[in-house]
């Protein structure tokens, strides 16, 4: 952006104000050419002489031409350059006299600002290139773009730098990098555009590459031709374009819908938008539009129908001899030309000419002349012969290109009503009409001749015959069938009906409706010249309704058995009804159409029978239990039907109890408590089987029990007792009931509790019950898992538990069930019990109850460790039970130092051990230890004794010489004192205290000097001078050695009982070495060998025990 804005201050023609170079021939002065990159454009710019000479008037008549080579143009390759452009060189109508022509910026009444040409650099340009300007004019003056104006004196003076540039341009455009071979087609059948290209990524394109990511094509539209020059502008929006489409760069077509009631000329351009082309945020489109992707002439996109004509009639004439003819007369649309009139005929109003039965019946082309005399067009139509009925016209118009408006209006139409059917016969011959019943009339009639397809319509007229003029009122119409059917049956519908029940007459029309020519609009005659038939008499009166004598269910044979009165009408027909709801629920009338009576015996014919009564079976389904109605109806010969049905005992319906299904029970079984017994099994008492019958029955049930190991209670049968009859309760049935008694001596079996009832509809139910067993033994149970501790085993902590046990019955077991006793025995800690729990795992071994297998397992982390029972039993559906216990030890072991396995259980169980008297040897290693220490503790006394024995030695003659005197000084500093004793400084009183008191501010300081290190000197801190000399402590041995207690010798004591002690002097340590003690000097004693190094023997602090 700021490289443009640059851009736009350079001048576009120089401002220099040099003098002219060789201007006599009106060469180009002070050429400039410069290349601006954003548009990819040069702009050469120039200026005319500035100073007058004889060629002067020759401007007018002169043409500058802009030349551009890639070597600096000069005279001799001038031939070579390309031509650029021409201009003219001082415009005649601007610049009026030729004067004006100099420069304006010569100072000599030049008015002229200069030139400038604007050149576009190929795309793919990277070079430089050279501009020059050369003149040339018609020496006979005649002005540029006259008629009469040519060239003739060319002058190519290419001064450098005066109409020649020297420096040349660089020139550096893009490659071309969008669509090739863009083209554009209308379809006027389908109203669009579409457009197609080659992609420049094509691969079938050689040299090309795949297109960068999310590229995509740009599709503008716009009613001006889009170039190179105007392509900023058309992506900026500052245009008539318009972006239509932006869709994917892999598609090479695309469709444009026109929008409807266009009528314009269009251009089309395509390009890519490449996003992130030369780096992160620069899209790249290409706007030069260079490789034939812009459309430089335009398509024409016309669906914009033409206008209706204004002024539009019809009209007609016929003969007697069946022949006639229609004019139709319109005038032109305005403003069109080239256009044609297709006219369209229909026997039906239409308002599109592609409606059914619409047919094109001629084009009229423009006629020009008609349409300068403003004369209308017109078209006569010759009628076809059998023409009959109303027909519809209409014009449309179709413009040059084929446009036009499939919708008619009211201006471009008009109707008329032709006849060319005069000799023939409008209407159907023989027609006849009867009642065959059955509310039915029939008629029949003969086809009307010389037409196909037509329809014929029948209607009907009460007591007498009508007219034309009155068939609209007084006739019925009851529908129309199609040529060559000839028959048709009038359905007398129930809201017809003879008041008087007398029969009806009526007359019988027939008319024909056709379609005459025209493919629709049909026309219907109604002339009634031969179409008429009648009277005819109907009989629509039904006859009277039967009466039910009786009617019974018969469960044991499967009908029901009805019996009725004959009414004796000639061929009536009866027919059996049945409801299986309450049709009399809100009426005592019904009807058999009424909804829910189904027909279940049809036809009943008895023909001339005279008999009093009739009787029929109806068969019924087995397993049928129900109340349903039955009714009769009855329809005489003329299938005139009453289909009224009545509820009461004397009409013509009946309530029947319909049933097939035997008798069922509902039984329990009480306990001598009176308490329903549920178990399926039977201990020893007394018991009452208690029933409710499904239904009433005819007799009192009867009842055995017994079992098939010889139990028998009832020794072939007996009868039960009513215990009610719940007649007032009809949701219940009656109630029965028998005791039978279990003794402890029965076997165990099935028990069978057989019953026997009959209902009132001789259905015998049969009903036996073998869910209960006589059961008088106890189930056997058995543990296999655990192991019982008795036998020696143990579970560890992380083992598994399995509970494994079976458990047996003669009939049934009920349940299986657990329970755990913790710490069985107190051996461990406090006992607790689980209450029972159902045991899971459970295998069904004869499928029967009879055997049961559970097998579970638990976690032994669960247990603590000890002594532990499980308690399994088993309950039988008599409730009988068995149970057994195993009694189990959970133990945690673990080995010991030793590599023995030591258990808490087991360890804990054990008795304390007898206490083991040991007499040891002398020899043993805790005595051979002693025996060593007292060596050790002698020797070191006697060392002790010799020591004590040479500091208590008299003091000697102290030698001359210093050097003597510090060999005598290492026993005295080896032993931390003198041989002289100093008795104040060993009890701290006298002058050895006061000494002390002025040492201490002193031993504050320390001195600069270093302590050499001494191999011989202790760690104690000890006093170390003589009285009235003062000596520095030296630092104590940190040891703890018994042997170091010399307190009685004057030397200080490094009891082991004081280690606070030791640290401090382990602190005067560090003091110590920053002041050099002072050694006094000792008294001369007679040399010795020099004593053996040693170490001296430590103890153990007792920190460290």
């Amino acid at each position: 952006m700021v490289l443009l804005m640059m851009l736009m201050l350079v001048p576009l023609t120089p401002v220099s104000t040099a003098v002219d170079t060789n201007p006599d021939n009106l060469q180009a002065q002070h050429i400039a050419a410069v290349f601006d990159p954003v548009s990819e454009t040069t702009t050469v710019s120039w200026q005319n002489i500035d100073t007058y000479n004889g060629n002067v008037p020759y401007y007018h008549s002169a043409m500058y031409n802009v030349h551009r080579h890639t070597e600096p143009i000069t005279p001799s390759n001038i031939g070579a350059t390309q031509l650029v452009e021409s201009i003219t060189a001082c415009e005649a109508n601007v610049y009026i006299q030729y004067a004006w022509c100099l420069s304006s910026t010569g100072g000599n009444g030049g008015q002229h600002p200069g030139h400038s040409v604007s050149y576009l650099v190929d795309a793919g340009t990277n070079s430089t290139f050279y501009y020059a300007v050369t003149i040339e004019w018609d020496s006979d003056g005649d002005i540029v773009g006259s008629t009469d104006w040519t060239p003739d004196v060319p002058h190519q003076e290419l001064d450098p730098d005066v109409s020649s540039i020297t420096i040349g341009v660089e020139e550096v455009t893009s490659p071309v990098e969008t669509p090739l071979v863009f083209r554009a087609s209308y379809s006027l059948a389908d109203s669009e555009t579409t457009l197609t290209w080659i992609n420049y990524h094509s691969p079938n394109l050689p040299n090309t590459n795949s297109a960068l990511p999310n590229t995509t094509i740009l599709i503008w539209r716009s009613t001006a031709e889009i170039s190179r020059s105007n392509g900023g502008l058309v992506y900026d929006g500052l245009t008539v374009a318009t972006l239509i489409a932006n869709i994917s760069s892999e598609l090479e077509s695309y469709v444009y819908s026109v929008p409807s009631d266009t009528n314009e000329e269009a251009y089309y351009a395509i390009t890519y938008f490449i996003p992130n082309k030369t780096g992160d945020g620069q899209d790249f489109v290409d706007l030069r539009f260079l490789s034939g992707n812009t459309l430089t002439e335009p398509v024409l996109e016309d669906n914009r129908p033409p206008s209706h004509v204004s002024v539009f009639s019809v009209s007609t004439s016929s003969e007697n001899d069946g022949t006639g003819e229609t004019q139709l007369t319109w005038f032109s649309v305005p403003g069109e030309q080239d256009e044609r009139y297709d006219l369209y005929v229909s026997g039906a109003p239409f308002g599109s000419i592609y409606n059914t039965g619409v047919t094109l019946l001629a084009s009229v082309y423009d006629d020009q002349e008609l349409e300068d005399s403003n004369s209308p067009y017109t078209y006569t139509r010759e009628l076809p012969i059998g023409t009959l009925g109303w027909a519809h016209y209409c014009v449309v118009t179709v413009d040059a290109i084929g446009l036009f408006d499939e919708n008619t209006s009211s201006s471009s139409c008009d109707s008329v009503e032709e006849d060319a059917f005069s000799n023939w016969q409008k209407e159907p011959t023989n027609v006849y009409a009867e009642f065959i019943g059955d509310r039915t009339v029939r008629v029949t009639w003969i086809d009307q001749l010389g037409i196909e397809g037509e329809r014929y319509h029948i209607y009907s007229s009460n007591g007498v015959p009508t007219n034309p003029q009155q068939f609209a009122t007084q006739t019925t119409y009851h529908g129309f069938v199609n040529d060559n059917t000839q028959v048709f049956d009038i359905s007398i519908g129930p809201e017809i009906i003879s008041e008087t029940g007398a029969v009806l007459n009526w007359y019988i029309y027939v008319t024909s409706e056709a379609q005459y020519i025209h493919a629709n609009g049909s026309y219907e005659y109604l002339g009634l010249d031969q179409n008429s038939y009648g009277p005819v008499e109907i009989d629509i009166t039904p006859p009277t309704r039967p009466q039910i004598i009786t009617a019974e269910s018969r469960g044991d044979l499967g009908f029901v058995a009805m019996e009725w009165s004959n009414l004796q009408e000639p061929n009536e027909i009866y027919q059996i009804w049945r409801h299986n709801g309450d049709p009399f629920d809100d009426s005592s009338l019904s009807s058999s159409d009424a909804e829910g009576w189904e027909l279940v015996l049809d036809d009943v014919n008895v023909g001339l029978q005279n008999s009093a009564t009739i009787i029929r079976n109806i068969p019924i389904e087995n397993g049928t239990e129900r109340d349903a109605f039955y009714g009769i109806t009855v329809c005489d010969q003329f299938m005139n039907c009453n289909s009224e049905l009545i509820d009461g005992m004397t009409s013509n319906t009946r309530l029947i109890r319909e049933d097939t299904r035997a008798p069922s029970v509902e039984m329990r079984l009480i306990d001598d408590d009176g308490v329903p017994y549920t178990s399926p099994s039977l201990v020893p008492g007394l018991y009452t089987v208690k029933i409710e019958a499904s239904e009433d029955l005819k007799t009192t049930p009867s009842i055995e029990v017994f079992s098939l190991a010889g139990y028998n209670e009832t020794a072939g049968g007996a009868l039960m007792t009513q215990t009610a009859d719940n007649t007032l309760n009809p949701d219940k049935g009656p109630e029965y009931s028998f005791d039978f008694r279990i003794s402890a001596s029965e076997t165990a079996s099935d028990l069978l509790i057989r019953m026997t009832l009959l209902d009132l509809a001789d259905n015998v139910g049969v009903i036996t019950n073998t869910s209960f067993k006589i059961d008088a033994k106890t189930p056997t149970i058995t543990a296999y898992a655990p192991s019982p501790s008795s036998e020696g085993s143990k579970y560890l902590y992380g083992e598994k538990i399995n509970l494994l046990f079976a458990a047996e019955d003669d009939v049934q077991i009920a349940e299986l069930q657990y329970r755990f006793t913790f710490n069985y025995g107190g051996l461990s800690g406090v006992t607790s019990t689980s209450p029972w729990a159902n045991a899971e795992g459970i295998t069904d071994v004869n499928n029967d109850g009879t055997s049961l297998v559970s097998d579970m397992e638990f976690s032994s982390g669960t247990f603590e460790y000890g002594q532990h029972a499980i308690t399994v039993r088993a309950l039988d559906t008599a409730g009988n039970q068995k149970t057994t216990q195993v009694v189990f030890v959970v133990d945690f072991c673990r080995n010991n130092l030793e590599g023995e396995t030591e258990c808490e259980f087991e360890e804990a169980l054990k008795p304390d051990p007898e206490p083991e008297i040991v007499n040891p040897s002398m020899s043993e290693p805790p005595y051979v230890l002693v025996w060593i220490a007292v060596v050790v503790n002698v020797v070191i006394f006697i060392v002790a004794l010799m020591i004590v024995q040479v500091s208590l030695s008299g003091p000697k003659k102290k030698k001359r010489g210093g050097d003597e005197d510090e060999d005598d000084d290492w026993m005295s500093e080896f032993i931390g004192t003198t041989q002289d004793l100093d008795m104040d400084s060993i009890t701290g009183t006298g002058s050895a205290a006061e000494e002390k008191k002025e040492d201490e501010p002193k031993n504050e300081s320390p001195e600069s000097g270093e302590e050499e290190d001494d191999p011989f000197a202790v760690n104690l801190v000890q006093r170390k001078t003589r009285r009235k000399k003062k000596v520095e402590v030296e630092e104590e041995d940190d040891d703890d050695d018994d042997d170091d207690d010399l307190s009685w010798a004057g030397l200080d004591d490094d009891d082991d009982d004081d280690d606070d002690d030791d640290d401090d002097d382990d602190d005067d340590d560090d003091e110590g070495e920053e002041e050099k003690p002072r050694k006094r000097p000792v008294r001369k004693r007679p040399a010795r060998k020099a004593a053996p190094s040693r170490k001296r023997p430590v103890r153990r602090k007792k920190s460290d025990d």
